[in-house]
């Protein structure tokens, strides 16, 4: 059995508190060590879970996760340190759209990749991002930028390019990994390809996390909330999230539990951290941190280009295909 089906959260978790960014000097950062040091990222747009709950409740659970994280790698791995960079209120793509605030692809890609390469210029070689959002266009671009980030090795500092030429040997390997891909089965792949559609949201699931997380941004009235199917079919969905017009919640606010909320993640960081730890160690995280949404052409960030780049050269030709045939009279 793979050691990352062992591995279990121990009651240290609980009272572990991991450096952050935000509060460390620069002579800090720099005593750090460079190869056994792991920067968390956590990200998610803010968007509407309900009445009851608050517009930044999944990035409180990125924020969590990468917590988790960080204190889990120094549980197993003593000799590492663990760093949470700060919050970023960065989604590509939400559950509902009548009140969210998403950012463009390249927005949340390059956030994550020029911030990558700064801290590789002093040395350092490991990065997490986490999600709050599993959205597909949102982990696509995740996933786009650690691929960005390996690809544009050439274009660093010379003595990163050494580091590079170590790492293509095998001593060192810098990596971007999308850990929340870990979480995307092929089935909800092929469930909802093109845009997020969970079975619920604000439901039991999403205020029991809120009520482990910050139970004072719950409001108690959730309650006294009434269960609430999803709108529609999947298209009729689909419609209402083309307009912004897909809001509120669906499931059941009433039965939620904070000790639920609570293994909710514990359970995710049991699936994520061991592919983490694989990788960290040697393993291709191509193979543990990608999800099948980054290979649809529709989520990747560079679509719109793409089309642009075919219909114009579509035109180019079908101008010179007439032209030639003397159709069209050249001045």
């Amino acid at each position: 059995m793979p050691f990352w089906e062992k591995t279990q959260p121990s009651s240290w978790e609980s009272t572990f508190m991991p450096l952050e960014l935000l509060n460390i000097s620069a002579d800090r950062l720099s005593q750090l060590p460079k190869e056994k040091t792991v920067f968390f990222f956590p990200v998610s747009a803010l968007e509407d879970h309900g009445p009851h709950l608050p517009l930044g409740l999944k990035l409180f659970e990125a924020r969590k996760l990468c917590e988790l994280a960080a204190t889990r790698l120094e549980r197993e791995l003593p000799d590492w340190t663990g760093v949470i960079m700060p919050d970023a209120p960065l989604g590509v793509d939400t559950v509902t759209t009548a009140t969210a605030l998403p950012v463009r692809a390249h927005v949340l890609r390059d956030w994550l990749l020029d911030c990558s390469r700064g801290l590789m210029r002093h040395g350092f070689v490991h990065f997490a991002c986490f999600s709050g959002h599993l959205c597909p266009r949102q982990l696509t671009a995740i996933e786009e930028a650690g691929k960005m980030l390996l690809r544009g090795r050439a274009w660093l500092p010379s003595s990163l390019s050494k580091r590079a030429k170590r790492a293509r040997r095998g001593h060192t390997r810098a990596t971007l990994v999308s850990a929340c891909s870990a979480l995307v089965s092929a089935r909800e792949v092929r469930r909802s390809p093109l845009w997020a559609d969970p079975p619920e949201h604000g439901g039991a699931g999403d205020t029991g996390i809120g009520l482990y997380l910050s139970p004072a941004a719950v409001a108690s009235s959730f309650v006294e909330l009434s269960a609430k199917q999803q709108t529609g079919s999947y298209w009729r969905r689909g419609l209402l999230r083309s307009r912004r017009k897909l809001g509120g919640y669906w499931g059941i606010p009433a039965d939620a539990e904070a000790s639920e909320g609570q293994k909710h993640l514990e359970n995710k960081m049991n699936d994520i951290f061991p592919k983490l730890r694989a990788t960290w160690e040697g393993s291709n995280p191509n193979h543990l941190f990608r999800s099948w949404y980054s290979v649809i052409p529709p989520n990747k960030g560079f679509f719109k280009i793409w089309v642009l780049a075919f219909v114009l050269i579509a035109i180019l030709w079908i101008w010179t295909f007439f032209a030639i045939e003397g159709l069209i009279t050249t001045v």
